[in-house]
């Protein structure tokens, strides 16, 4: 197996933490949703979503760790995305939402980093 970059390490840890901090949270509002009538079935729906979510990152996590193709394209795609959402809330906020900008950065960054490594990926 080919070394793995240290920028593509990076990318996957950070892939996992989120995966798991989104994981525990989707279990917590699963939780709460049983415990609360009214709200339960909304609540219930959330966390079902960030369960199905995380378990979705956490796979694309060992596909980065393990330099699979799919998990490059994956990355790639769910980055663009994350960027060009983040140029829209940036637009529409009237340029003064400043931290939009560190959410235009990373996805912006991370990309044009997976370009460079992509010969690391089978």
């Amino acid at each position: 197996m080919a070394d793995r970059p240290l920028g593509v390490t990076i990318i996957a840890i950070l892939q996992l933490l989120g995966s798991l901090a989104g994981l525990a949270l989707g279990a917590l509002m699963l939780m709460t949703g049983l415990a609360i009538p009214l709200l339960g079935i909304f609540l219930i729906a959330i966390g079902v979503f960030m369960v199905i979510w995380a378990i979705i990152g956490i796979l694309l996590f060992w596909g980065l760790w393990g330099l699979k193709g799919w998990a490059w394209m994956i990355t790639m795609i769910w980055n663009i995305i994350q960027l060009i959402l983040s140029v829209y809330n940036f637009y529409t906020s009237g340029f003064t939402d400043y931290m939009q900008l560190i959410n235009i950065i990373l996805p912006l960054i991370i990309v044009i980093y997976l370009f460079f490594v992509r010969d690391a990926f089978r």
